[in-house]
């Protein structure tokens, strides 16, 4: 028996070794390390999504107001029309950064994503949460079910806007990668690198309010000269090439970035966490500079160049124009042999009428023959049927609805007047077969009647 205990504890000294040996190969393999003040941090490539650098990218951080971006990214989302007007009905009710919006004022859904994005504002966070979902709560539950379909399995939000809470919580990689989804989005790119905003709030038919507001982007890589030292040298924190994204700061969470910039023809994202002062600065430039000294993006795909025409017969325009969604870019650390071997096949499927911006099929990208990506083509113009007043007018569409149910209709009138039709007859064939029988019987009862009876 201890011969058999001692095997077996051998054998799981010897698992455990193999599995955290395994693990440091694979995060080796996976990014490299970048020398940082913080302990957290993180950059990856914005077209591939593929992780650069960093240190202890997959740890657990609080993201405090970097949550904010989730939040926009979930409103732009959810809402067709951001300018859709939005009434203060009650008071927010949350402490700490704010747009103090008063009952009775009237913003639309994109001031308040600006005053979210831009000023870090907790009481827009809440507002807009509401506005989606009824509640934060329920919002949460939305951050957290998109969050996870976006690849970000140890990330868990509890609110909007990321005051401390410990069941809030994230890594440096998932916010990355939640924060590239987030600048997908043309309207968040916008606010995001905008530098300040103001508002005015005229007078409504429910408010006297009449207060105005000005806004500095809390991103100092955006707006501020002070100084830093980095790389042993005193430059300004406000750095041309970012554009973006989102601060963060509690006692608990400490300073945290996330941060967009783009050179070379290439978009990288960094994130750091729990950094303190403007070190969160410091350690931020080094993630995007180790990324755009490191890596070079090779264009396989331009979409922009990548444009072709489709003829269809039976149509107005005769053809449509189309092109891939989005480019396919690689992107290769600096020396690393490339492989070439890049092929395409288009596989088209549309229906008509085309409007722009519809899918019309798929583009697969094969590095010899392994396939590496598929993107959606998009058509850039409309087409439409020459029958298009038959097949796509709203009119005759109602009208040709209208006459299949009068015909639907009918038919059951019909089915129905014909079964009543066979159980009226059955109904009369049972009655004078029971009329018969009825009248038989009445005979033989007459008859047994009206005969003598034997005496005895």
């Amino acid at each position: 028996m201890k011969k058999k205990l001692s095997y077996l504890i051998v054998c799981l000294i010897t698992m455990i070794t193999l599995i955290n040996s395994s693990i440091v190969a694979f995060a080796d393999e996976t990014y490299d390390n970048v020398d940082l003040m913080a302990n957290y941090g993180v950059v990856i490539d914005y077209e591939t999504g593929k992780v650069l650098g960093g240190k202890n990218i997959d740890s657990k951080v609080y993201p405090a107001s970097t949550t904010k971006i989730w939040t926009a990214y979930l409103v732009v989302k959810n809402v067709k029309n951001l300018d859709e007007p939005v009434e203060i009905t009650e008071p927010p009710g949350v402490d700490g950064s704010s747009m103090y919006l008063e009952v009775g004022e009237i913003f639309t859904v994109r001031e308040l994503l600006q005053g979210l994005l831009i000023h870090s504002s907790n009481d827009a966070a809440v507002v807009l949460a509401k506005y989606v979902s009824g509640s934060t709560q329920d919002f949460a539950q939305l951050m957290n079910k998109e969050a996870k379909k976006a690849g970000a399995l140890n990330t868990h939000f509890n609110n909007p806007h990321g005051l401390p809470d410990d069941n809030h919580y994230t890594t440096p990689y998932d916010m990355a990668m939640l924060a590239r989804k987030a600048m997908s989005e043309k309207v968040i790119r916008e606010i995001v690198s905008t530098k300040s905003i103001s508002f005015k709030q005229q007078n409504t038919a429910t408010s006297k309010i009449n207060t105005s507001r000005y806004f500095t982007n809390t991103n100092l890589f955006l707006t501020s000269n002070d100084k830093i030292t980095y790389r042993k040298q005193s430059i300004p924190i406000k750095y041309d090439i970012v554009d973006g994204i989102k601060t963060g700061y509690t006692d608990l969470a400490g300073r945290c970035l996330l941060s967009s910039a783009v050179k070379n023809d290439m978009r990288v994202i960094a994130a750091v966490f729990k950094s303190f002062g403007t070190n969160v600065y410091v350690d931020s430039r080094t993630l995007l500079d180790y990324g755009f000294e490191n890596y070079t993006s090779k264009t396989i795909i331009n979409k922009d160049d990548y444009t072709k025409t489709k003829r269809v017969l039976f149509t107005k325009e005769k053809e449509f124009i189309y092109q891939p969604k989005s480019s396919y870019k690689l992107i290769l650390k600096n020396g690393e042999a490339q492989n070439s071997n890049y092929t395409y096949k288009e596989n088209l499927d549309y229906h008509l009428p085309i409007y722009e911006g519809d899918k019309v099929g798929t583009l697969d990208v094969y590095n010899g023959n392994k396939l590496e990506k598929t993107i959606d083509l998009v058509s850039t113009s409309e087409i439409h049927s020459t029958f298009a007043f038959f097949t796509e007018s709203n009119f005759l569409k109602i009208l040709f609805k209208i006459i299949l149910f009068l015909i639907l209709a009918f038919v059951l009138f019909l089915a129905y007047a014909v079964i009543r039709k066979k159980y009226r007859r059955k109904m009369r064939q049972l009655s004078k077969k029971n009329k018969k029988k009825n009248t038989k019987n009445h005979k033989k009862n007459v008859q047994r009647k009206s005969t003598p009876r034997k005496k005895r």
